[in-house]
């Protein structure tokens, strides 16, 4: 076996002797000088003492503003491979031009969240994409990269599949997709985008898709509608109640519907007896709207939205009044219509034609997400 080589003991005076080399004018001599003391530093720094180790990185820093770039850039490759190269070392590279810090950066193992931080927060747009690229991109640092990157940065970080995002911030990058198309796709393409926000984003980027088209294509902006909103349909799938009651409730729906024995009738009865689930499954399936929807029309404040669904699928106005009357019940809200409700509610009902109301139903039809997306898209 062979014999571990002993190195003598790094002296005090021998690194003052390098510090007063480092004095030398010439380029020629520092050069040699640089190499000297990053191979001294890299191969014997546990010898050196606290204030020896400071000294050597003074000498290194001072060398840099004169040394060429390739002899740096040189040190910071040797060094980013050895796991056990000297952190001081390593942290002075890291804020050098970014010709040498590049691969410490990309891949370093040494470097701590805190010293990437200071970096992205202090140094070029440069050093931001080559920290953006590694693959233990903690959340803490994703965060500061989101903060003080450009666009091109936080697009490299997006795609970067491997750094961790919080949750926070992959809401905040989602709602920034309506601005920056760029983010749109390497968004969209994370494991860990959440269901809800993949939907809201393909909403808003249908619209998108939608608008580009009427501006600059002849076509018929209702056959666009319904054809966006097939599409969007085939993408996202319908999320159903985790409720066992409720999906009983849907899967009765759908026999009867299937079968041609759902009715008004029967969805009154079913309101009647405070079979709630099955009354909104029911509404939805009759109007042709999904649930979701369906609920947020027949419990919205002023019955306007619940009397022109009534109204586009033919129901009496006594009948419009009873759901209205009992879907208030159910919410714990007044249970009983005081006389000019009952006189509101049936003006409204009365004012409105079936013809339009079926087409305000179209509308709602191919999605309320979706029409609000590209509503918001015009403001």
């Amino acid at each position: 076996m062979l014999a571990k080589a002993i190195h003598p003991p790094v002296r005090d005076s021998e690194v003052r002797e390098l510090f007063k080399l480092a004095q030398e004018k010439s380029k020629e001599g520092r050069e040699p000088l640089y190499k000297a003391i990053g191979d001294l530093f890299e191969r014997r720094a546990d010898e050196l003492q606290t204030v020896e180790r400071a000294m050597m990185i003074e000498i290194l820093e001072r060398l840099s503003l004169d040394v060429e770039m390739s002899i740096r850039s040189g040190l910071a490759n040797r060094l980013n491979e050895n796991g056990d190269a000297p952190y001081d070392l390593i942290h002075m590279l890291a804020n050098d031009e970014v010709q040498v810090a590049y691969k410490i950066l990309a891949s370093s193992p040494i470097l701590h969240d805190s010293d990437l931080i200071e970096v992205v927060r202090h140094r070029t747009m440069q050093h931001q994409l080559a920290v953006a690229i590694r693959k233990d991109v903690s959340e803490e640092v994703f965060a500061a990269l989101v903060e003080a990157g450009t666009e091109d940065v936080i697009v490299t970080l997006l795609y970067n599949q491997d750094a961790g995002i919080s949750a926070d911030v992959l809401d905040h990058l989602a709602e920034e997709s309506k601005r920056v198309d760029s983010y749109q796709k390497p968004l969209v393409r994370r494991p860990d985008l959440p269901t809800e926000l993949a939907e809201r984003m393909y909403y808003w980027v249908s619209a998108a898709v939608r608008n580009y088209i009427v501006n600059n294509f002849d076509i018929d902006i209702d056959d666009l509608d319904d054809q966006m909103s097939a599409t969007i349909s085939d993408v996202l799938e319908t999320k159903k109640s985790d409720d066992d009651s409720g999906i009983a409730a849907e899967g009765l729906v759908d026999r009867l519907f299937d079968g041609g024995g759902l009715s008004a009738d029967f969805a009154l009865k079913s309101l009647h007896q405070g079979q709630v689930s099955i009354f909104e499954f029911s509404f939805a399936k009759m109007v042709g709207i999904r649930p979701v929807l369906a609920r947020r029309i027949v419990y919205e404040p002023g019955g306007e939205a619940l009397g022109i669904a009534c109204r586009a699928i033919g129901l009496e106005r006594t009948v419009y009044l009873q759901i209205y009357q009992l879907t208030r019940k159910a919410r714990s809200s007044e249970n009983r219509l005081g006389k000019d409700e009952v006189v509101r509610l049936t003006k409204f009902y009365e004012s409105i034609t079936r013809e339009a109301a079926f087409l305000v139903l179209r509308k709602w039809q191919r999605d309320k997400r979706y029409l609000d997306a590209d509503r918001a898209l015009k403001k």
